[in-house]
């Protein structure tokens, strides 16, 4: 699948920039309008009752001998929660065709849907290139817990309190003290460079034996998806994990990717891979040695592309 005009991108970023607003685009392999139901953290539909609204067609975009027709709908929200469905019955007759619950929508994403199946497809990374994250948009107050399992949620600007539910499957520990939903309310540290407050969970004791695997973030209402956690990371309401606060002594285990050890995988990493080969300089040079073979070579560089072109 091929990206669409720049300009299209353009826009959609402009829109979301501008009011924490959350931009659906999809197309179906029929050609066909889907319906889509939308609701809430509170669990208030946006879009109607079931089955929601049919979306209606906006723009033909040409790819070689290929029309394809994509339909956009926008909410005013930090987060939504979507289902694409047929509006109808199915061959059965048992209820409308549908995908599964799309949980946690905050930023203009891209779908293909199949409305025979009810399967979908999040194409989102085709039409909109990832960009980086920048830590100095961070408050200072982002600093690395030892011994402790941490994490940092940055919330929408709405926000004015966040908890935390954390637990482990393989386990079945519950590392919140409350225990029940919606878990603990965990600490305003900062706001980032752009008013976005920063709040910081802090854990047990590390033991190796019992470690968080998943985590969440909500205010009560709306929440984050059930989260991979990482020790030390940072996270979004879209659940991105946007970094990883480094171990100012030196972790036992480096971030894949990470070269220069500033806690994150950017084009800078592969610079100090260049930088060493074509220059025997090794400035910034942390984590070199990606496939662990011993030398820093093409391969090491090449590992380092993989890792950026699938974050």
């Amino acid at each position: 699948m091929r990206k669409i005009i720049t300009l299209f991108i353009a826009l959609t970023c402009v829109a979301i920039a501008a009011n924490a607003t959350v931009t659906i685009n999809v197309r179906t392999t029929t050609g066909d309008a889907p319906f889509l139901y939308v609701w809430n953290g509170a669990g208030t539909p946006l879009n109607g009752a079931w089955p929601g609204t049919v979306m209606d067609e906006t723009q033909t975009y040409i790819t070689n001998s290929d029309g394809l027709v994509w339909f956009t709908q926008s909410f005013d929200e930090d987060a939504i929660n979507i289902i694409f469905n047929d509006g109808g019955l199915d061959d059965e007759g048992t209820g409308a065709i549908q995908t599964d619950n799309i949980m946690g929508v905050t930023e203009t994403n891209f779908y293909v849907f199949d409305p025979e199946e009810g399967e979908y497809e999040d194409v989102t990374d085709t039409y909109i290139t990832p960009t980086g994250f920048d830590i100095n948009t961070l408050p200072n107050t982002v600093v690395f817990v030892e011994g402790k399992e941490f994490a940092y949620f940055i919330a929408p600007k709405s926000w004015t309190k966040c908890n935390v539910w954390v637990w482990s499957n393989t386990t079945g520990t519950n590392f919140t003290n409350a225990g029940v939903w919606p878990g603990d309310p965990i600490n305003y540290v900062g706001n980032t460079s752009d008013g976005s407050p920063v709040y910081q969970w802090i854990g047990p004791d590390i033991d190796e034996a019992d470690r968080t695997e998943f985590i969440i973030f909500n205010n009560g209402s709306t929440q984050t998806a059930n989260l991979d956690y990482v020790a030390g990371g940072v996270y979004n309401l879209a659940g991105k994990l946007l970094y990883t606060v480094p171990n100012p002594g030196g972790g036992e285990t480096p971030i894949p990717g990470d070269v220069n050890g500033d806690g994150i995988v950017t084009a800078s990493d592969v610079t100090a891979l260049y930088n060493h080969m074509l220059n025997d300089d090794d400035t910034g040079l942390i984590n070199g040695d990606q496939n662990g073979d011993g030398e820093i070579t093409a391969s090491d560089v090449t590992a380092v592309y993989l890792i950026l072109l699938n974050q």
